[in-house]
């Protein structure tokens, strides 16, 4: 497995509903990643902004970080850990 630190800006499909947030799909680089599987989340603060972290399964097997800023309501991918 080969671990890749990202940090870049992602768009993503999530639902918001009983006051959990489930992330679906998301694009990177213009191509759509279907999410498998939520593997865990947790949360942190940054002053007074809540940053929601979540470790996701794509279709294609490989994992990543994605984080969403309430703040300003902004998607990152933070890192992927590449299946092959």
């Amino acid at each position: 497995m080969h671990w890749e630190r990202l940090d870049e800006p992602v768009k993503v499909r999530a639902d918001f509903s009983g006051g959990e947030i489930v992330p679906l799909l998301f694009k990177r680089g213009g191509r759509p990643l279907r999410v498998t599987q939520v593997n865990s989340r947790w949360m942190d603060r940054e002053g007074r902004r809540c940053l929601c972290y979540f470790s996701v399964t794509a279709e294609s097997g490989d994992v990543y970080q994605l984080r969403f800023d309430t703040g300003d309501l902004t998607w990152r991918a933070e890192s992927v850990m590449y299946e092959g």
